[in-house]
């Protein structure tokens, strides 16, 4: 939420490799760094964990104090590639 987004990825990649969460900040953070191959990556891994992962599911459950955090991280999620629905 802070755009740090040099920071998270290194804080996010030495997290465990089946922790979904961990690879969808990635692939946000990634992608709002306009490193685009790399959030791709990360994109594929979690629909590696997850193959039924959508945007439009995950928006429901991932909660946010402000609305625009919500929608900026879901932003690089689209960037990302991962699909809406």
């Amino acid at each position: 939420m802070l755009k740090r987004y040099d920071e998270a990825v290194r804080w996010y990649a030495s997290r465990l490799p089946n922790f979904q969460a961990a690879h969808l900040s990635l692939a946000a953070a990634y992608a709002q760094l306009g490193r685009l191959e790399e959030a791709k990556a990360e994109a594929a891994q979690v629909l590696r964990i997850n193959p039924g992962f959508t945007i439009e599911r995950h928006k429901r459950v991932w909660v946010h104090k402000d609305p625009k955090d919500l929608e900026h991280c879901l932003d690089g999620l689209r960037k990302a590639g991962l699909p809406e629905s």
